[in-house]
């Protein structure tokens, strides 16, 4: 493909090693990696550790190593928009268990909708298979332990060191 471009999107609240994998694969397959960090609806309110500023930046820190291949974003509204405004050839999602593909199936069937009534062009949907060793990993788990306090040691379990810093530095410190 040339200039492929993959399109990850979700809350990221906060960015873990399993978005960090998402990203990892598409790099193989697309030529650039776009990550939009929107707002769920049904993620707002009390769930939403962090700030949009927050956010960007531990997805970005995280992500450093891989240059201009990897533009991290924010977006309001549909992802579908925001696949035509950065001009994606596709999506690409993670699925980690069969929860994960109920929703991201009627997610994919939407959007391929969208795309062919409102847009006039073909925006698949391709998926990442989550590898044992972060099928456990999720946004939620990584705010459920930082409500329980849990040790700094055990969320370097499931996000990498900017995301970790971060947490150590605005939230524990704060406590």
């Amino acid at each position: 493909m040339r200039n492929a471009i993959a399109l990850v999107t979700g809350s990221m609240n906060p960015f873990t090693k399993g978005h960090k994998h998402v990203v990892d694969m598409s790099l193989i397959v697309f030529d650039r990696v776009v990550v939009g960090i929107g707002h769920n609806p049904e993620k707002e309110g009390a769930g939403q550790l962090f700030s949009i500023e927050q956010k960007l930046r531990m997805a970005r820190e995280s992500l450093t190593e891989y240059g201009d291949r990897v533009m991290v974003k924010e977006f309001k509204g549909a992802a579908i928009d925001f696949a035509d405004e950065v001009n994606a050839t596709a999506f690409v999602r993670g699925i980690r268990n069969d929860m994960d593909n109920t929703y991201e199936a009627g997610m994919a069937h939407a959007n391929a909708l969208m795309a062919e009534l409102e847009i006039g062009r073909l925006i698949p949907t391709f998926y990442v298979p989550c590898p044992p060793s972060l099928m456990e990993i999720s946004s939620s788990r990584v705010r459920e332990l930082i409500g329980l306090q849990r040790s700094i040691e055990v969320l370097r379990h499931y996000v990498l060191p900017a995301v970790a810093d971060v947490i150590e530095r605005e939230i524990y410190n704060n406590l």
